[in-house]
């Protein structure tokens, strides 16, 4: 995708509120921390978070929770979230030891083979108990609402999926005067967040259990986030930090032969359109309608209840293929997940995309980091300008 930004003529008068939107991602979203660790070079010493909004998805709502809880130091909060990208193992995340994969595998086959009669379903593939762990370690909710008190921080929103009303809600914590919203299958909630927000947002389907948030059951959030950049301009952005974790086009496939995919590429391609494709399109959307505010000679207008407005923003996504770099750490994953990928034919050319979301490994996290330290610093200009500095 690469870069694209949009500055917009804005009233002077106009409080300018920077958004951090951090999507999804699994695994990719370590390149996340390396834009933000250009981000930090930027700022004066000492400074608070640049983003009194930040919202996150699946994986990069671990991202966001550690940056939100933070706000009163940036520095300090982006060195933590790069100590533990730069730290991550497998058994940090998921149990790969031998036995949970064993009792696992045999639960899946007994299922299938008794046609889902069995008395004990499985809920997932991977048992992602050490991740929550993870995230009570890294994710400071009490400072989170100190910083939202002394006013360093306007909200943090967490998107999950509802199964039951098949919706995308995006549960936040903030300032008091906040409204919530509802849209088509799309709604924002004022709650207090707590780690079971981030577990069910994380929870992407079939590969991680469902969670339980008051009377029904959630996962990855997005799966039904039809517009990843709404909720942040509900919770008051007027301009938006947008850091993606999508690879440049592939356009060599048109030029080779064809092969009929296999499990894990299909997998894979189901990921992309999971975590990506959405992303995509809702910029596309924010640029037309910046377009059409400028060819109609207008600052906003009104459609329905919204208030539409030129909004400025800047995306950053990898400049290099990201497949080609988990190709040289497959050898990384425990032997447990490596007989459960290779079954799936994730460990071939084909199935890089599925493996590159899974391969929570901290030698991959750190080249991706640096990917995205140099992406963002190539760009430095661009983000002093958003950044007003």
């Amino acid at each position: 995708m690469g870069i694209q930004h949009w500055f917009s003529k804005r009233a002077i008068t106009e409080k300018q509120t920077l958004g951090l939107i951090l999507p999804g991602g699994g695994a990719r979203n370590a390149y996340q921390v390396g834009v933000l660790k250009a981000v930090e070079e930027l700022l004066p010493d000492a400074q608070q978070s640049p983003f009194p909004v930040v919202t996150g998805t699946s994986a990069g709502s671990l991202n966001a929770g550690m940056i939100a809880s933070r706000s009163s130091d940036f520095s300090d909060g982006l060195h933590r979230l790069l100590g533990m990208w730069e730290n991550l193992h497998m058994d940090m995340v998921v149990k790969t030891d031998a036995k949970t994969a064993t009792k696992t595998g045999a639960r899946w086959i007994w299922s299938f083979a008794s046609g889902g009669m069995g008395q004990s379903q499985p809920k997932a593939l991977l048992d992602n108990t050490p991740l929550r762990s993870l995230i009570e370690n890294h994710v400071n909710l009490a400072r989170m609402r100190q910083c939202i008190q002394a006013g360093q921080l306007q909200a943090l929103g967490i998107t999950a999926s509802s199964y039951g009303r098949g919706a995308s809600i995006t549960y936040f914590e903030g300032d008091e005067s906040l409204p919530d919203w509802e849209r088509t299958r799309r709604y924002g909630t004022q709650t207090r967040l707590r780690i079971d927000h981030f577990m069910a947002s994380i929870g992407i389907p079939v590969v991680f259990p469902a969670v339980k948030l008051k009377n029904e059951y959630h996962g990855d959030g997005s799966m039904r986030e039809s517009a990843p950049l709404s909720p942040a301009l509900h919770l008051g952005a007027n301009k938006l930090l947008i850091i993606s974790v999508r690879n440049p086009p592939d356009q060599t496939s048109f030029h080779r032969e064809p092969v009929y995919p296999n499990l894990g590429q299909i997998a894979g391609y189901m990921f992309d359109t999971l975590f990506i494709d959405r992303l995509d399109a809702d910029i596309e959307r924010l640029d037309r309608i910046n377009f059409a505010l400028t060819k109609t000679r207008q600052s906003s207008f009104r459609h329905n209840d919204s208030l539409l407005r030129p909004i400025e923003f800047l995306v950053i996504s990898p400049s290099v293929d990201i497949r080609e770099i988990v190709a040289k750490h497959t050898k990384s994953f425990p032997r447990s997940m490596r007989v459960l990928l290779s079954g799936l034919g994730a460990m071939t050319k084909e199935g890089r995309p599925l493996t590159s979301y899974l391969l929570f490994d901290s030698a991959f996290a750190r080249e991706l980091i640096e990917l995205g330290y140099e992406d963002g610093y190539a760009q430095r200009d661009k983000l002093q300008e958003l950044l007003e500095l």
